[in-house]
């Protein structure tokens, strides 16, 4: 199969079953739940039993990703069934296996290089060590673009030969590479690349939208549903099927000029001599002078292809700058922020022996919540001089005239050294804060509580 012919194949597989697309798109919703319960502003313990979950269902997708490849080399052109789910979970194990062993040397890229910025900042100037920071970030990512086709290609020999060692086998791997051609090979993973990078910038703007509509749980959950699952399914199946496209190449003679392409399992080593006696000579291309009229018309299509290489990396290179453009030249009233004061309270009151501090409910819709505060050292009964501020994701108090401790999302706040002055703003950047309650301890002055909306100008 030619480019052209892996990505049509494996943009339209992800419609195949749209029943299987849709349990997978499940799969990672609750791989992701970490995510949703912080878009919907649940506290940590729940957010660390989501994280634990996700790590769960974290096996199984990396198993269902070597299934869509086996199944793909198998030749079957619909998702594979959600069956034998002891194969998915070792298949899952082994992803994860390959997965460290990729990951350790970026991790040791960026240890390496942090304990040497460490060591040497003392002694570099400010330009110096942004400098090196900034080198060290382009290796990481060097690694990441040349490493993750290697990673591609080491799970598809993994799923061809049923072997974890398969994944590891390096060697063989660069040679299939070479086999199917490194000019084929990076340009189908820019094209990968690019269609990536349209579904990732597609996904970025839903849930941008629902964040600036106040449900940024919908564009999560559309975006683990739907865009991930499709960049996956994409992936791994046109993987797949450019293992699967390997050309075996040709045996010329150099007497007759007669050819015989190779088919699978064939090596040039198998033949000696041409019928007619003559030499045979292995190539990678077919001899030019045993083309078809219609073979010529595809080898002539060279300037073509190139062409389409340099239009996909204008297109890439468009996506990228796009978003650079738009936050540039937006203007300044298409998105406004309305501050509103609900509340302007004395410092010196919010200490209480009936209470845990200042009750204050957060408007509906309120996307930031600030807290300016004026504050002086007093003499406390006892403690640290303070002021502390406890966010909920609720408004509905208990005995203690505020929410439950469960329900805590943030917690922030300042203290102050005897006789110092304190002036500044404490800011709750997220939309789940429905409620807050400020404490205070030898302080006094004042504190003013803002909730800010997010609006379109227009």
């Amino acid at each position: 199969m030619n480019i052209g012919e892996i990505v049509k194949d494996s943009i339209k597989y992800p419609s195949s079953s749209w029943g299987l697309f849709l349990i997978f798109g499940l799969i990672i919703v609750l791989s992701s739940l970490d995510s949703i319960f912080e878009a919907l502003g649940v506290g940590m313990a729940f957010m660390f039993r989501g994280g634990i979950i996700g790590l769960i269902f974290g096996i199984l997708i990396n198993g269902y990703q070597i299934r869509i490849m086996e199944s793909s080399m198998a030749g079957f052109d619909e998702l594979p069934k959600f069956n034998d789910w002891f194969n998915i979970i070792i298949n899952g194990i082994k992803v994860f296996i390959v997965d460290v062993a990729y990951a350790l040397p970026l991790f040791f890229i960026l240890l390496l290089g942090g304990l040497s910025l460490g060591f040497s900042v003392m002694n570099m100037e400010a330009t110096n060590t942004s400098a090196f920071f900034e080198i060290l970030i382009i290796i990481a990512f060097l690694y990441v673009v040349v490493a993750f086709p290697l990673y591609l290609m080491s799970l598809a020999n993994m799923a061809f030969y049923d072997d974890l060692g398969s994944a590891f086998r390096f060697r063989e791997i660069l040679d299939k590479i070479s086999n199917l051609g490194w000019d084929k090979f990076i340009i189908w993973y820019i094209v990968t690349v690019v269609i990536c990078l349209i579904l990732i910038v597609l996904g970025a703007l839903v849930l941008a939208f629902s964040i600036l509509i106040q449900v940024e749980v919908i564009g999560v959950l559309l975006i683990s549903l739907i865009v991930i699952p499709f960049i996956i399914i994409y992936t791994f199946r046109s993987t797949a099927l450019l293992y699967l496209s390997e050309d075996y190449g040709y045996l010329e003679c150099e007497k007759c000029g007669g050819y015989y392409e190779l088919q699978k399992g064939e090596s040039s080593e198998d033949f000696e001599k041409c019928e007619c006696g003559g030499n045979l000579k292995y190539t990678t291309s077919m001899p030019s002078s045993n083309i078809s009229e219609d073979t010529k018309s595809n080898v002539g299509n060279f300037l073509k292809r190139k062409r389409n290489f340099i239009v996909l990396g204008l297109v890439a290179l468009i996506i990228l700058t796009i978003p650079v453009i738009f936050s540039q030249n937006m203007p300044h009233n298409l998105i406004t922020t309305e501050k509103t004061l609900i509340g302007s309270y004395d410092a010196s009151e919010l200490e209480s022996s009936h209470s845990l501090g200042k009750f204050v409910v957060i408007p509906p819709g309120t996307t930031t919540v600030k807290i300016e505060y004026n504050l002086s050292w007093t003499p406390a009964f006892a403690g640290v001089n303070s002021m502390n501020v406890m966010a909920y994701n609720t408004n509905e108090t208990s005995h203690w005239n505020a929410p439950d401790n469960r329900n805590i999302i943030d917690t922030d706040g300042v203290t102050l050294d005897e006789n110092e002055d304190k002036n500044g703003t404490i800011t709750l950047d997220n939309s789940a804060v429905k409620s807050i309650v400020i404490s205070g301890n030898g302080v006094k002055g004042t504190v003013n509580v803002y909730a800010c909306k997010i609006k379109l100008g227009i």
